[in-house]
């Protein structure tokens, strides 16, 4: 949660204001509503700002991306 909102506001701090900026992201289903509200304030307050977050789930992430290298199914048992 942390993580996705000062990601955010670090790119909305490099952006020039001309530019639109679109973010994307996905994650957990239970904190939308508050991501939903905090998006839609700071799309107020920065026009220029899109801010989109699609609810697929804490482990839609996990699906969805590689395993990491060395990871338990990558290691040798000897």
């Amino acid at each position: 949660m942390k993580k996705l909102f000062f990601a955010a506001i670090a790119l909305l701090a490099t952006a020039l204001s001309a530019q639109t900026l679109q973010i994307n992201g996905a994650g957990a289903t239970f904190p939308y509503p508050i991501y939903s509200k905090w998006f839609d304030q700071y799309h107020k307050m920065h026009p220029n700002a899109e801010i989109n977050y699609q609810s697929i789930g804490s482990g839609g992430a996990s699906a969805s991306s590689p395993p990491a290298p060395f990871s338990s199914a990558h290691r040798t048992v000897r």
